[in-house]
């Protein structure tokens, strides 16, 4: 439970938290797929991960080497719309935070913000992780 409230999150062998560089990531992942402009730069992993106690696409977003944001999506094998997707978002924030932080739109931390995000006209779930 502590490790998200702690900015950490385990991917397999990869720790991600706000001490993680863009190079870093090249050095650990072999299945990212890693488009870079400049001043930012975006790491997508090419397969779901498993975070904890589910699996997601992950998305992770530079500034300068610098990781800023992390955008997470639940993955299924089956096609799930974005209110289910948001449902299942808001349980595995709940098992990681407990239900007082984990029922917030908004978890502000001292190390940055968690926000689960629900587009309802294009039926998108995300959570995006925002380091300071």
């Amino acid at each position: 439970m502590g490790k998200l409230l702690l900015g950490v999150l385990e991917v397999g062998s990869i720790t991600i938290d706000s001490d993680t560089t863009l190079t870093s990531i090249r050095n650990q992942v072999a299945d990212s797929k890693i488009i870079e402009g400049k001043p930012n730069s975006f790491v997508y992993f090419l397969s779901p991960q498993k975070i904890y106690s589910d699996s997601f696409f992950i998305q992770l977003i530079f500034i300068d080497e610098k990781l800023i944001k992390v955008i997470l999506r639940a993955y299924s094998e089956t096609e799930e719309d974005g209110m289910t997707l948001a449902k299942r978002h808001r349980r595995w924030l709940i098992g990681l935070l407990g239900e007082q932080l984990g029922i917030k739109n908004q978890i502000d931390i001292d190390w940055g913000i968690v926000k689960p995000c629900l587009d309802m006209r294009s039926g998108q779930s995300e959570i995006h992780i925002s380091y300071y």
